[in-house]
């Protein structure tokens, strides 16, 4: 009874220690996600201006693989940068881009749980489930 009991508890441990993350799987899942976002970003601000979204991916890239750019390229990129994300017609067309995603999500998870949690014929007397 001792064995099969230290038995056990060996096997949670090693179960528990194969699924953990490791701190690279971490950090990939951390880039991934990072990625994910900017790419959103980008793609709903290519949605009001492709210049834009131009401009923001490009700042994306430079921060990521922060290339040395000169102090007055850099301040020209900057300058252009604010000019085009701070008008004010971009700024309302990026807001509705956003909220519109937002509202899509939102539909999208009703419609899962509409067709993944059904009634089961509750609300509508000619469907049943099959084992009926």
């Amino acid at each position: 009874m001792k064995n099969i009991r230290s038995l056990l508890i060996l096997g949670a441990i090693s179960t528990l220690a194969a699924c953990a993350t490791t701190p690279e799987q971490k950090a990939e899942r951390a880039a991934a996600q990072k990625r994910y976002e900017q790419n959103l970003q980008v793609a709903l601000a290519a949605q009001c201006d492709k210049d834009t979204a131009l401009l923001m991916q490009k700042q994306f890239e430079q921060a990521e693989q922060s290339t040395a750019l000169s102090s007055k390229e850099q301040q020209e990129f900057r300058l252009k940068y604010v000019d085009k994300v701070a008008d004010p017609m971009f700024q309302a067309c990026y807001k509705m881009a956003w909220q519109n995603h937002i509202a899509q999500e939102k539909l999208r998870e009703a419609r899962y749980y509409r067709d993944y949690y059904d009634d089961w014929g509750w609300r509508r007397p000619f469907y049943h489930p099959f084992w009926w």
